[in-house]
């Protein structure tokens, strides 16, 4: 019966993707279309967008910088040049001629308006705290902006590649159009959007490098099951599937007509909550440490531990410049004991783990989780569910969770986003002087030397007290083989303007 409950789902996905859009398959023949399957989206309005629906979000709106996908270094965008000599007044120089898809100009009072929205109160802008730096913005011309600071920044630019901060037109009503009519200055625009279902996106005629992009449509179908998209890739009906699973990627990889590419290393972060039991007891947090073997989590994961997959108890990636070596602890259960024990639990515990169980990587690290901690007396009560499900109704309220984070190119973004006490993504509610201090070291710190002893001090805090478990795995990006240069640096931000079907 599953089998064929599971069939009849495929097949109703199949119609739709035939029918959602006029012309069908004969016009698709006709000129060069994109076909994604991206998972449904929760908002999309930039400052409150939740990371999903990158496929859409980053082909309709713009950034003053972009990162190079294959070398990692900042490049222009809507911001042709950007300087500064002492990491407080930041001059940028902008692009002339860009026009918004509604065929307003771009100029200095958009790139204004997008970062005063930051603070706007009622808004709730995801990157408010970071973006109160700014004393004041001034715009001497059109295409000139000086933003001054409060105080030195001196790798503030990285800010301005969060997902988050695209440009806005301020002539434009985000709060009534930005989850209905997306709009701005991007190599596409949207043409219809069918809210948790679909959108067609069309190559836009006046984007200012006239030779991009390569496709004229994009076409988007948000689907919430991964095999059901992997499905609709294997039968032609989509050329492009993010984020699938290892086991799908090794599937695909050993049949014809298909690659799987891997772009980068992102996040899976188990937060051990620090403000309610049990983890509001460090004991407790080391005794699940003490758990840990990550070469069976690797394993899990149909990885490779050193090279494909990555473990620390700290937030930074295990590849970033920035990253300090310290001798893992090893898998002790008589030490985890040990810790239960001190912390008033000579019994053993029992704490519910939430997750989202259809994101890549979720179940299989949760049941592993929980077969490695059984044995300390920690029982892990799983509980399951559809990722726009656990963001929206338990992600940051759960004892214990599993969440998917991408990687940010400055490691101080994702500190002061996650682990900072005042940090609105602050899923493990860290609220620890010594490490706020540090993050706010790390992001003002002009010497590098210096900046780094931060870092190394940080990570250090994080072994002895801290609330994570840095599980790192690939970003693996499914595809039809005649999809050529496909592009999605460590931003997380797709560069579909360069992609085509050969």
């Amino acid at each position: 019966m599953k089998k064929i409950l599971f069939a009849l789902v495929i097949f109703v996905l199949g119609f739709s993707t035939a029918n959602l859009f006029a012309g069908g398959e004969k016009e698709t023949e006709d000129k060069m279309v994109i076909r994604v399957a991206e998972q449904v989206p929760n908002l999309i309005t930039p400052g409150s967008w939740d990371g999903q629906a990158f496929s859409m979000n980053s082909s309709i709106y713009e950034y003053l910088l972009e990162m190079d996908a294959e070398t990692g270094e900042l490049q222009p965008s809507l911001a042709t040049e950007w300087s500064t000599e002492d990491g407080k007044v930041w001059t940028f120089k902008l692009r002339q001629g860009v026009k918004f898809h509604n065929g307003s100009s771009f100029t200095s009072e958009d790139v204004k308006f997008t970062l005063e929205r930051t603070q706007d109160p009622d808004l709730g802008h995801l990157k408010a705290q970071d973006f109160s730096i700014i004393e004041k913005i001034d715009t001497p011309d059109d295409y000139t902006v000086v933003i001054t600071l409060k105080s030195v920044r001196p790798t503030f630019m990285y800010q301005l590649t969060d997902y988050n901060m695209a440009i806005l037109s301020s002539e434009y009503d985000y709060g009534k159009l930005g989850e209905s009519a997306p709009m701005g200055t991007g190599p596409f625009k949207l043409s219809q959007l069918v809210p948790k279902e679909s959108a067609l996106l069309v190559k836009n005629p006046e984007y200012w490098e006239p030779s991009l992009p390569k496709a004229e449509e994009l076409r988007i179908y948000f689907v919430a099951d991964m095999e059901a998209s992997v499905s609709l890739l294997e039968a032609g009906q989509v050329d492009v599937v993010p984020q699938v699973s290892p086991v799908i990627a090794r599937r695909l990889t050993d049949a014809a007509g298909f690659k799987v590419v891997s772009p980068y290393q992102e996040h899976r972060f188990v937060a051990l909550v620090a403000d309610r039991e049990p983890f509001s007891n460090n004991d407790v947090r080391l005794a699940m440490k003490y758990c840990i073997d990550p070469q069976i989590l690797a394993r899990a994961c149909q990885g490779v531990l050193g090279e494909t997959f990555f473990y620390n108890e700290t937030p930074i990636l295990n590849r970033l410049a920035q990253f300090k070596e310290i001798t893992f602890r090893g898998r002790n259960i008589e030490k985890a004991k040990e810790h239960l024990a001190k912390a008033g639990y000579p019994k053993g515990l029992t704490v519910e783990l939430y997750y989202a169980s259809d994101h890549p990587y979720g179940s299989e690290l949760a049941q592993t989780l929980k077969e490695l901690a059984a044995p300390a007396g920690i029982n892990l009560d799983l509980k399951g569910f559809p990722r726009d499900i656990y963001l929206s109704q338990y992600w940051l309220n759960a004892p214990m969770s599993i969440t998917g984070w991408g990687v940010r190119v400055d490691p101080s973004m994702l500190l002061t986003l996650a682990y900072h006490s005042e940090g609105p993504w602050n899923e493990s509610h860290m609220n620890d002087t010594e490490v706020d201090d540090l993050i706010d070291s790390i992001a003002s710190e002009v010497d590098n030397a210096k900046r780094q002893s931060y870092y190394d001090r940080l990570q250090e805090l994080f072994v002895e007290r801290g609330t994570v478990l840095n599980i790192q795995v690939p970003y693996l990006v499914a595809m039809r083989s005649n999809v050529q240069d496909y592009r999605q640096p460590a931003t997380m931000l797709c560069q579909y303007k360069y992609t085509y079907i050969e």
